[in-house]
């Protein structure tokens, strides 16, 4: 009956444990992608023009698409987010 309850408890404590890694996950990612927000509302000023020419130069293009553009901040914001997470709270990702 011991053995049964050892067992018993220790799939509790597996489960809780479970849990727990899925709430903080899930706050790592609400904090990121707040953040991520946060650093895109920086961007679609009239300074981005600055940006685009950059990036023109260094993909070697006439034009850079909008979808482009969009998914460069989207890309750049993120993972600055992360880099940001990862300093404040000391974990690495």
């Amino acid at each position: 009956m011991q053995l049964h309850k050892l067992v018993e408890n220790g799939f509790e404590r597996a489960y809780c444990n479970m849990l727990n890694n899925i709430e903080m996950q899930d706050a790592k990612d609400e904090w990121i992608e707040s953040r991520t927000e946060e650093l895109i509302k920086n961007f679609g000023n009239d300074n981005d023009w600055q940006i685009i020419e950059l990036l023109k130069i260094k993909l070697e293009s006439k034009s850079i698409d909008d979808d482009i553009y969009n998914q460069f901040i989207v890309d750049i914001c993120y993972s600055q987010a992360r880099f940001e997470y990862s300093k404040k709270f000391g974990i690495k990702l």
